[in-house]
């Protein structure tokens, strides 16, 4: 089970605000970037809000897409690199082609987050051989019932087949550095679940990843984020940029309808933007200032998960 974040862990992250607002000066690009290649999504997932989307899903253009991996191949190689953010990735025909163009600009650190219902032994193949490092499969339940519940129109069978044939692909055609994932979002309709599922994978010598729920900036309940006193800067807005299928950089990753936008890729860079508008995002966050910040992130509580996840016994650990 999460380790929930507590006011003890809240006063030692606390402590460590002055070395980060130190840091600031040194971060001149993000560590993350997530784009939204595809915006469509195959699920209608209960705790997450995409099946009421505002915005128009759409595909990333092509061009666009190399735009901004040719300048992270430039700035900073290592940058991690969600192919996908708010869509189903399989669901994106040339998914491989895009993965194959960042690892052939020399990237490092390419990811998918997928829920595996078209998972299978083609696309399998596919995307280890364009290079892809790790592929996150979410799953979040062991029983076929609770599952159902959760990842609703998926189908537990097909996706655990499909994660199995993904781990034969790695053994064929991938490398020591290719990872697999399954992921488990914890919340009060599956924790009963977490240790058959931790066994379960494990036995198939598949690493776990055991995530908090989010309530995407309020849009559904989320009843493991507290009324703190205070609050602390998100760990998702100091390091990363969130890049929409029409290059809007979106206020962060649970900003599903990019309400808050702070520019436009099309027109500038990732580091022009993340050194501007963002730079001044994140310092308020620093600050404290957080009657300043845009109203959808003066109200959220997910800055609890983006720490809540690292948390691990008395220690923090980063991902």
């Amino acid at each position: 089970m999460i380790k929930k974040l507590t006011e003890t862990d809240f006063e030692f992250l606390k402590s460590k605000l002055n070395s980060r607002i130190k840091d600031e000066e040194k971060n001149v690009f993000p560590e993350v970037v997530l784009i939204d290649n595809i915006s469509y999504c195959n699920l209608k997932c209960f705790m997450c809000p995409h099946k009421e989307m505002k915005r128009t899903p759409g595909i990333m253009n092509f061009e666009l897409y190399k735009k901004i991996i040719d300048e992270i191949a430039i700035e900073n190689p290592n940058t991690r690199v969600w192919i996908t953010f708010f869509g189903e990735g399989l669901m994106l025909r040339d998914l491989d082609k895009r993965i194959k163009y960042a690892k052939d600009k020399g990237l490092k650190d390419v990811v998918l987050n997928s829920n595996g219902n078209l998972l299978n032994e083609k696309w399998a193949e596919r995307l280890v051989k364009a290079g892809l490092d790790a592929l996150y499969v979410g799953i979040d339940a062991f029983n076929k019932y609770t599952y159902e519940k959760i990842r609703i129109k998926g189908n537990l069978e097909k996706v655990t087949k499909g994660v199995l044939l993904y781990k034969e692909a790695l053994k064929k055609w991938g490398t020591s550095n290719q990872k697999l994932y399954v992921q488990f979002v914890e919340m009060p309709e599956n924790e009963k679940e977490l240790n058959d599922f931790i066994e379960y994978w494990t036995k198939h010598e598949i690493t776990v990843k055991v995530r908090p729920k989010v309530s995407w900036a309020g849009k559904v309940e989320a009843s493991n984020l507290k009324d703190f006193k205070y609050r602390l800067p998100c760990n998702w807005a100091m390091n990363t940029i969130n890049i929409s299928d029409q290059g809007h950089v979106c206020m962060c990753a649970v900003d599903l309808n990019c309400e808050v936008t702070f520019g436009d890729i099309k027109k500038h860079s990732i580091k022009e933007i993340w050194n501007t508008t963002l730079k001044k995002f994140r310092l308020k966050h620093l600050n404290g200032e957080w009657d300043r910040l845009p109203e959808l992130c003066r109200n959220c509580k997910d800055w609890q998960s983006s720490y809540a996840i690292y948390i691990d016994s008395n220690e923090l650990k980063e991902e």
